[in-house]
């Protein structure tokens, strides 16, 4: 037996006039400004290259999700907790309260924004409206226990100022130190 090589059925890719019976192709050089017959357009890859970005469907079938605006809901969560660390150092507790609130206004904004389908966080928005919350309360709370100790004991401070000036050596300065903390007992 001898094998045959056979040519494969030839298709046509478009609709038209059969091979052969086509308009012949241009003779003479291309116009201006455009590429030789069988070479593709400048900055174009060449024929067999890979598709343009977009060309297919991405993986697994699913649509591509339009353009999602998370960073309110991020913004929200990290602010919230950045304020929640810092309410807990006293000194900076009314950093973190007035972080805790811009922390609540963007938990809500990404709320918004993941209820209108514009947002994909809801999870992260909520977090950082309660993690902001509780920042703004307890930094309040903080800020003024802190304000109210300082008022109440001004003159006990103020006191612990004139003797520490009157002071003359160690032992003097010693017994202002001793006198302040029996005063802020």
């Amino acid at each position: 037996m001898t094998d045959t090589p056979s040519d494969p059925p030839q298709y046509p890719t478009q609709p038209g006039p059969p091979p052969g019976q086509g308009p012949p192709p241009p003779q003479g050089p291309p116009p201006q400004g455009q590429p030789p017959p069988g070479q593709p357009p400048p900055g174009q890859p060449p024929p067999g290259g890979y598709p343009a970005p977009g060309g297919y469907p991405p993986p697994g079938g699913y649509p591509q999700a339009a353009g999602r605006r998370n960073g309110v809901g991020v913004a929200a969560l990290v602010i919230g907790v950045v304020a929640l660390v810092l309410v807990v150092l006293l000194l900076f507790s009314p950093l973190g309260a007035f972080l805790g609130l811009v922390a609540v206004v963007l938990g809500i904004v990404g709320l918004v924004r993941a209820n209108r389908g514009e947002a994909d966080n809801r999870g992260q928005a909520v977090t950082g409206l309660v993690t902001g919350g509780l920042a703004l309360l307890i930094g309040i709370v903080v800020t003024i226990s802190v304000g109210t100790w300082f008022a109440t004991h001004t003159n006990d401070f103020r006191r612990f100022g004139d003797c520490m000036d009157n002071a003359v050596g160690d032992a003097a300065r010693e017994e202002c130190a001793r006198q302040l903390s029996r005063d802020l007992e």
